[in-house]
């Protein structure tokens, strides 16, 4: 048996200390010394695999960049390294692969405010914004320039029109206090699902022109706004059901009446692909609000909500790829 101390990476308090009698001869500021040289040498970017005593071994391992696991026992390195090996896998989990590693708050701002700037260089706009769950996160000297009755309109004009509706809008627009006699154009488009970046601009470019110019300029920051559980993009809804288990897996609505409409088309019309043996079984169908599809493979099925503006060449293609990157996550 080996000892195990999950720390931060920073060589804080311990999250957790197993310690069992067999172990008892090894004090703990013991650990706490090797710890401390452990987190100085990383700073130098020296890094230590392991230590040995006359009686024991310090085998450490890190989970991400957030959490270091140490191990101290009186048994060979392969054996403690395979049981921190273990341990680490459970704990991903347990709290989710991709909450362990640390996210500097700063530095996601920055990076998101420099694809911003490269965005308004890209449309010819000074004015340009980002809203992430339906609030500011970032913006452009002249947007700070507005009056604010100007912005809480601006604002309120994408959430009320856009935000869980469509995927992007071409609005033109007054504003009361900056622009009451010359006609504005409002142009803004969905990066990912929940962030929507927005600008003023003038004729040109097209919207088209704008929804790939967004998609570039804020491609090295998207996983910033990714949740835990994927939202695959230009959906307004999607459900993922284990079909040889029987059971829901992942989900996600933009609006109750999402939820509503693709449990029902699941109930009604997907749920027969569960007795489908054929690969890449495939299903769809429309509403009045939103066309819905779905596709079964490997004991997997996915079903899809997009707004019906969206013809189903585009719907299958998104789907398909999204689907093809699930099953890719779940079996590497």
């Amino acid at each position: 048996m080996f000892d195990v101390v999950c720390t931060t990476a920073n060589g804080g308090i311990p999250i957790f200390y197993r310690k069992n009698s067999k172990m008892d001869s090894v004090p703990f500021t013991t650990f706490s010394t090797l710890n401390a040289v452990i987190t100085f040498a990383d700073v130098q970017n020296v890094q230590f695999k392991a230590i040995h005593t006359d009686k024991h071994s310090f085998i450490w391992h890190a989970i991400g960049d957030s959490l270091i696991l140490a191990g101290i026992g009186d048994l060979n390195d392969s054996t403690i390294k395979t049981g921190l090996e273990l341990i680490s896998t459970l704990i991903k989990m347990i709290i989710g692969d991709e909450n362990i590693y640390n996210k500097n708050a700063d530095r996601i701002k920055r990076e998101i405010k420099n694809c911003l700037y490269n965005w308004s260089e890209t449309i010819c706009s000074d004015l340009c914004w980002v809203i992430v769950d339906k609030k500011l996160s970032a913006a452009t000297k002249d947007w700070w320039d507005l009056h604010v009755s100007d912005r809480k309109l601006l604002i309120t004009i994408i959430l009320a029109n856009c935000y869980d509706q469509i995927t992007s809008a071409d609005i033109p627009i007054f504003l009361p206090h900056s622009s009451t006699k010359v006609l504005l154009r409002l142009v803004c488009c969905m990066v990912v699902q929940d962030v929507w970046t927005a600008a003023i601009c003038g004729p040109t470019p097209n919207l088209d022109d704008i929804e790939i110019n967004a998609a570039k300029s804020f491609r090295t920051v998207i996983n910033y706004f990714r949740p835990n559980n994927p939202k695959f993009e230009l959906t307004s809804g999607y459900i993922i059901v284990n079909t040889n288990l029987f059971k829901f897996m992942q989900n996600y609505y933009s609006s109750t009446d999402v939820q509503k409409g693709i449990i029902q088309f699941y109930n009604k019309i997907a749920s027969r692909l569960m007795n489908d043996n054929l690969m890449g079984s495939e299903v769809s169908c429309s509403g009045k609000n939103h066309n819905y599809y779905a596709i079964s493979s490997n004991g997997i099925t996915l079903c899809l909500a997009y707004p019906s503006k969206h013809n189903m060449v585009t719907i299958r293609y998104y789907a398909k790829q999204a689907f093809q990157q699930h099953l890719s996550d779940i079996n590497s």
